[in-house]
């Protein structure tokens, strides 16, 4: 009978490992495959070229990706991938900031991936092998 009083202590706290393990693992396997998903530019097809990339996810229809840019801290120098999802194709790139679009269904498929609820966000990503890149930050919103 000692143990019954133990039980929900012990159920409870299994379930609370169970939760956070699954919630920190689910966070590292975000991958994204270049191969697999196309972004475009003002007139190339994106292709990685660095080791470690912040990307940003805005609208341009509501906001400049210049103004955006400079809230995100960058103390690395890395350069930033700027995904509009207004899908504006005619930006060119500005210093480091190399501004993006994509078809819908690539969008879509981010959103999944990513699970994104609210634009302006930005996060870090690290290179794995040539053309996939795991997600290396958590999603900040950008204010």
């Amino acid at each position: 009978m000692r143990f019954s009083i133990l039980t929900p202590f012990f159920a409870t706290l299994f379930m609370a490992i169970v939760f956070f393990y699954f919630q920190y693992s689910y966070t590292k396997l975000k991958i994204i495959d270049f191969s697999d998903v196309v972004f475009y530019g003002k007139d190339y097809i994106f292709s990685p070229s660095e080791k470690e990339y912040i990307i940003i996810l805005y609208n341009s229809k509501s906001s400049n990706f210049l103004d955006i840019a400079k809230k995100v801290p960058n103390d690395s120098n890395l350069k930033i991938l700027a995904i509009d999802y207004y899908q504006n194709t005619k930006q060119e790139i500005i210093n480091n900031i190399i501004p993006l679009s994509a078809g819908i269904n690539t969008l879509l498929k981010f959103n999944r991936i990513f699970r994104i609820d609210k634009i302006p966000m930005y996060f870090k990503i690290k290179q794995k092998n040539a053309y996939k890149f795991t997600q290396d930050s958590k999603m900040l919103e950008i204010n």
